[in-house]
């Protein structure tokens, strides 16, 4: 397996060199040193990035590690989007009370760690910046240490909760997917609001364990009952359910957590090599309880606290006996920043015939899978190297958005989850 190892300079290499094709609308880490980014709501690691319109403050919280010795200067904005994530017309002074940009300060240096990282802490709204109006919003960093640049963006939703939203699993309409995939139908009660038009001022969107990748939407009420509107189609809210994600722990390096085969001190970082993963495809589901996807940052050595969490360079690899002859893997899940990015893209290794990738983490619990996807279009192949089953636990998350006529903005008005092993 020592061939499967990417070497630390190579590690170096790419530390520091801002990520091409930067994206301003999506979930993305633009400079390669900012690792183990989480936001979510306070308390809550493993939720759905939303807050009340009224939240107090802290309500949401962003953290992320800087690499190296350098002590950053970041600062911050939010900016409010329609529900198709394109920047809304509102002015800044429409949904921000307070600043329209404010610095990081809650800054924190790594104790006695081999690796030389800063962390960064934020918490939304706070006193000095609060969110007016509900709807989408992107939170986004820029590093102003130097020069001006934007490094990360994170997606988040402020919710007026005035619509109650309920859903349920049906089978699904066509045969061949019922022991492989969920359909869902939904209905809304709109209570306290007239809608004039619903085919118009209404819209829908279904995620899959929070992912906007394959989100559903936007879609549109075909079914009207006095003040409820009903989401009945057939065969369209429809998702592969795939299997449970896999996982490994890495909250020590005094012992190996499951999964984890080899672990290898080394001056300045530690070498972690996973055990080798099946393709799971085709096979029985096995359940195991997962995060969907999310990584939890854990130190379990004793009396050491969150702020010596060491780094580790992980080595993944996956069998496959031949390399896809129009299809790439990638390595996909929070850490990936949910993003099919080439970062994250496996290589081939014909003399263990595997696709394996070493990529820094650090500390804690992870949840991982390996997507398929088309070389040349993008898709991704649902079966792949993981296979669906209907018994997979998946949560579901409803948005409901309206804009009546005139309107300026795409309100939030409405939420629903569900959890898959609700249907048994």
């Amino acid at each position: 397996m020592k061939k499967l190892a990417f070497t630390f300079l190579l590690a170096l290499l790419l530390g520091g060199v801002m990520a091409q094709s930067p994206v301003h609308n999506a979930n993305a880490a633009l400079d390669t040193n900012l690792l183990s980014i989480e936001f979510h709501p306070k308390g809550a690691p493993f939720s759905f990035p939303m807050a009340d319109l009224k939240a107090v403050d802290n309500a949401l919280i962003l953290e992320f590690d800087h690499l190296g010795p350098e002590l950053m200067d970041y600062v911050y904005t939010i900016e409010h989007c329609n529900q198709d994530w394109k920047r809304s017309q509102m002015f800044e002074q429409e949904y921000l009370m307070g600043f329209t940009e404010d610095r990081i300060q809650n800054i924190t240096i790594a104790q006695n760690t081999r690796a030389l990282y800063t962390h960064y802490y934020l918490g939304l709204p706070n006193r000095n910046m609060r969110w007016l109006l509900s709807g989408n919003y992107l939170l986004k960093v820029y590093d102003n240490t130097t020069d001006r640049q934007l490094v990360l963006v994170r997606r988040f939703h402020v919710i007026e909760p005035l619509w109650g939203v309920s859903g349920q699993f049906v089978p699904p309409a066509q045969v061949d997917r019922i022991n492989s995939h969920h359909e869902i139908d939904f209905s809304v009660k709109s209570k306290n609001i007239r809608i004039a038009n619903p085919q118009n001022d209404v819209m829908a969107y279904v995620l899959q364990n929070g992912r906007w990748d394959i989100a559903i939407g936007p879609l549109k009420p075909n079914i009207m009952r006095e003040d409820q509107m009903v989401f009945d189609y057939q065969n369209k809210v429809v998702f592969p359910a795939g299997k449970e994600w896999r996982f490994f722990d890495m909250r020590s390096f005094d012992f190996k957590g499951e999964n984890v085969k080899i672990i290898q001190q080394q001056f300045n970082h530690f070498e972690v090599t996973l055990l080798t993963d099946e393709t799971r495809a085709n096979r029985p589901y096995i359940f195991r309880k997962d995060n969907n996807g999310y990584f939890a940052i854990d130190n379990q050595n004793a009396n050491q606290t969150l702020l010596q969490c060491e780094y580790a360079h992980v080595l993944f690899s996956v069998k496959q006996n031949l390399p896809f002859e129009e299809d790439d893997v990638y390595l996909f899940g929070a850490f990936t920043n949910w993003q099919i990015d080439p970062r994250f893209r496996m290589n081939y290794v014909p003399e263990a015939e595997v696709y394996a990738l070493e990529i820094p983490l650090k500390q804690g619990y992870y949840n991982y899978q390996y997507l398929v996807v088309n070389r040349e279009t993008g898709a991704i192949d649902e079966e792949g190297l993981e296979g669906n089953s209907y018994q997979t636990r998946n949560t579901y998350q409803i948005l409901m958005y309206y804009r009546p006529f005139g309107e300026r903005y795409d309100r939030l008005l409405g939420f629903g989850g569900l959890d898959s092993t609700d249907r048994f």
